[in-house]
């Protein structure tokens, strides 16, 4: 039950004077019934509000060599679980000091970096102009959430990203509800967060009785009722180990076996630190097909005719192709820009030197395009632009644009011999 009180603001002010003169163990459900939900975001405001030096913010997630290993292999957990792909929309719920927001924003992504701290995001707007990724990347969006709603449509993000920020909530099922109703269908929200006893840690009694921050406890049962109540169909775990287990050469060898006391004893650090540890996965529905915005099991095949040709000076050389979307994964047209799939011609000397890598790329379907589809062939018209006098070897792959040439992932190049002739007198 809330605890009654005529100025919950006074109380609270009231209540860390005790809280910190007082070694009596604070009850993180007293302190979130104490006050409502703007009082809480106020304390996460005076937490950011309040410092001076902005150094070890601005270098996160390298502020300290003791939490570098745990922020980065979250971050690593949860950015495979994400299933990410270049110009995808994410939201990062409790960006704080934006570091995981520039790292997204350096991956291709569409960041939208949301916290109830105004001060906590004018440090991510230092850290962006401190530091700003490298080549042409979306400029990041910041939000600031007033402990209820969160200011986007709905179904307008593709991922949810909240890393040691969910336990800080004063009201989460009502948060859970707002990144259901902003993640599109086919969407994956993932978190990594304390446990289910998180609230007793000797840290996070510290944080509450000097800030009065909440440290709430993370008890996946009650988030997954939260979470099908907000149109969530599935939920995945991670099961992981931050600290590597060291071992010999016999002793690695009879690990890989399956055998020995190693093996025991990874499993038993495992299932300690997983007690309270939780690195977790919402689903919203089924995911959508992949496209080529993906690298992995992209591939494709070509066909091209004549496999030879002999063209004056100044013309231009054309041939006839046929390409097949061998993959399972949807190609996006030429004008898909991140993902769109083309035929791309490379150029070298018949000796072997090249002439021009990415010499010219063909879409491989007409005006504004089409998605191709797994299993499709399409006929190609080619027309490369003119050479000069030579004899070269056209080689020709298919690219996916700012994910990879498809020769990467073991499609078969095709080769033209041309014979580029003096002109006619």
């Amino acid at each position: 039950m809330p605890v009654a009180r005529k100025n919950s603001k006074a109380w609270l002010e009231e209540r860390l004077i005790f809280m910190k003169q007082s070694d009596e163990l604070i009850d993180v459900r007293q302190l979130l019934a104490a006050s409502s939900i703007e009082e809480h975001c106020r304390l996460a405001e005076n937490y950011f509000a309040r410092l001076k030096d902005w150094t070890h913010h601005l270098a996160k997630p390298f502020g300290s060599v003791e939490e570098t290993p745990q922020l980065l292999i979250n971050f690593a957990i949860v950015l495979q679980g994400l299933q990410l792909c270049p110009g995808m929309t994410v939201l990062e719920f409790g960006a704080g000091t934006c570091w995981a927001a520039r790292m997204l924003t350096q991956l291709g992504c569409k960041v939208i970096a949301c916290d109830v701290s105004a001060s906590a995001l004018q440090i991510g707007r230092e850290l962006y102009n401190r530091n700003p990724p490298a080549g042409d990347r979306h400029p990041p969006h910041f939000l600031l959430f007033d402990g209820h709603t969160i200011d986007l449509g709905d179904e307008s993000v593709d991922r949810v990203i909240c890393l040691d920020a969910f336990h800080h909530v004063p009201n989460p099922s009502e948060v859970i509800l707002e990144l259901g109703r902003v993640l599109a269908s086919g969407g994956i929200a993932a978190f990594a967060e304390p446990g289910p006893e998180h609230s007793k840690t000797v840290q996070s009694q510290y944080e509450m009785r000097t800030s009065g921050v909440i440290e709430n406890d993370i008890r996946i049962e009650e988030i997954w009722h939260m979470a099908q109540q907000a149109g969530f169909t599935d939920l995945k775990l991670a099961v992981f180990l931050v600290e590597p287990r060291l071992l010999g050469i016999s002793e690695f060898q009879e690990f890989l076996r399956g055998k020995g006391h190693s093996l025991d004893e990874f499993t038993k650090a495992t299932r300690e630190f997983m007690q309270n540890q939780r690195d977790f996965f919402l689903y919203k529905g089924p995911p959508a097909p992949r496209d080529s915005r993906y690298r992995q099991g992209l591939t494709g095949r070509i066909s091209l005719s004549p496999a030879a040709i002999a063209v004056r000076e100044g013309e231009p050389i054309k041939l006839k192709a046929i390409v097949t979307n061998d993959s399972k994964s949807v190609w996006l047209p030429a004008n898909a820009g991140t993902g769109a799939v083309m035929l791309g011609c490379h150029v070298h000397y018949a000796a072997g030197s090249v002439f021009r890598e990415s010499y010219q790329w063909i879409a491989l379907t007409s005006g504004e395009g089409r998605r191709i589809f797994p299993g499709e062939t399409v006929a190609v018209e080619v027309e490369l632009s003119p050479l000069p006098r030579g004899s070269y070897v056209l080689e020709f792959d298919l690219v996916s644009n700012n994910v990879c040439w498809l020769a990467i992932n073991g499609s078969q190049v095709a080769r033209v011999n041309a014979e580029v002739l003096r002109p006619e007198l």
